[in-house]
């Protein structure tokens, strides 16, 4: 028995191996030169980056779910991210998919074609306390309610979430590991839902570092990985994520970047609605990791989106007195005002 589930098991590391490996040189880098024309929703003041494998350009900023509690409060901040150049959206729960789905259609200037879309499968979770109650058709209707939700045929990245938050939650260990098993299964759903013309490509979001390295050493199917990256992040030596999953030519997107609000010393219910023109300064330190092929920041409001985006805009521009100021306080608020359920995030502060 244990023969013919290793024997599968190669077989799906397997299956698309070829496809996986023939874009090695088309890496993130930050410094490419794309043709505009081939940009969804180009602005030439936004830099796109490569999203691994995907061979996609993406904007360096881009959008996030968390943000809204009706559809009337996602139009402007959708319209206002496709005027300032961005053209990738990632959303987690299905009452977001279904408000931004929502929004799109009734947005005179966002919608869906302005945008190359993640989504995740909540509230089903990859993680081992949650494994029992996965199956191959409950991932597949899923992925269908998503096409629903936006109203489309195909969507872009389904990446599946390997973190059990809320009720039934036990031990970290397991709450935050993801087994072969379901990252078995994860692949087998994806290349049905491939094959059927349902999604594009697979990614992974998850708490836990152990997760993405076995993803990135033992399936290539995987062409994105998301996971934390904050403003303070650090590279782990010789055994870096961010060195492997750049080997592998897999984009990685960095979500929570302000530490779910700690870093401006609010609580993460408290952010909704303020601007702190510190998140700039931020944006603009964590984009100089060229490895990055986006930062998502969590955005309420238009006027939040437009303070992110101005750390890509002037990226580039030396660092200032007050850059620097803003990262010595921030970092301070982090250290003082993490919330002991996202205290979890001490885990990515070295990648």
């Amino acid at each position: 028995m244990a023969d013919m589930r290793n024997s599968r098991r190669d077989f799906l590391k397997t299956t698309t191996a070829a496809v996986a490996g023939s874009a090695v040189a088309a890496v993130a880098t930050g410094d490419e030169k794309p043709d505009a024309s081939k940009i969804l929703n180009h602005n030439p003041k936004m830099t796109y980056r490569r999203l691994g494998k995907t061979g996609f350009m993406i904007s360096e900023v881009s959008l996030g779910g968390h943000g809204g509690r009706v559809v009337e409060d996602r139009v402007p901040v959708l319209e206002k991210a496709v005027e300032l150049g961005l053209n990738y959206v990632d959303n987690n729960i299905a009452t977001e998919c279904d408000m931004y789905g929502e929004a799109m259609a009734k947005s005179d200037s966002a919608k869906r074609d302005k945008w190359f879309i993640g989504f995740a499968s909540w509230p089903q979770k990859i993680t081992t306390e949650y494994e029992e109650n996965l199956s191959a058709d409950g991932m597949m209707k899923t992925i269908d309610e998503r096409l629903r939700c936006y109203h489309t045929d195909v969507l872009d990245l389904w990446r599946p979430v390997g973190a059990t938050w809320g009720d039934g939650q036990t031990k970290m260990a397991t709450m935050l590991m993801v087994s072969e098993k379901t990252l078995d299964l994860v692949v087998e759903v994806f290349e049905k839902a491939k094959q059927q013309g349902k999604v594009r490509f697979l990614g992974i979001s998850a708490h836990n570092p152990k997760v993405f390295r076995r993803v990135l050493s033992d399936y290539p199917q995987f062409s994105v990985i998301i996971f934390p990256y904050l403003f303070l992040t650090e590279e782990f030596g010789g055994d870096s994520l961010l060195k492997l999953a750049h080997e592998k030519n897999v984009g990685v997107i960095g979500l929570k970047p302000f530490g779910a609000g700690t870093t401006f010393g609010l609580k993460p219910q408290q952010i909704r609605g303020k601007v702190d023109q510190r998140a700039k300064s931020l944006v603009k330190e964590m984009l100089q990791e060229k490895r990055l092929s986006a930062v998502i920041p969590g955005v309420n409001i238009p006027e939040q989106l437009e303070v992110n985006v101005r750390g890509s805009y002037e990226k580039n521009e030396p660092k200032t007195p007050e850059d620097e100021q803003a990262l010595l306080e921030c970092r301070r608020n982090y250290y003082a005002h993490l919330t002991p359920d996202y205290r979890w995030l001490h885990q990515w502060e070295r990648v």
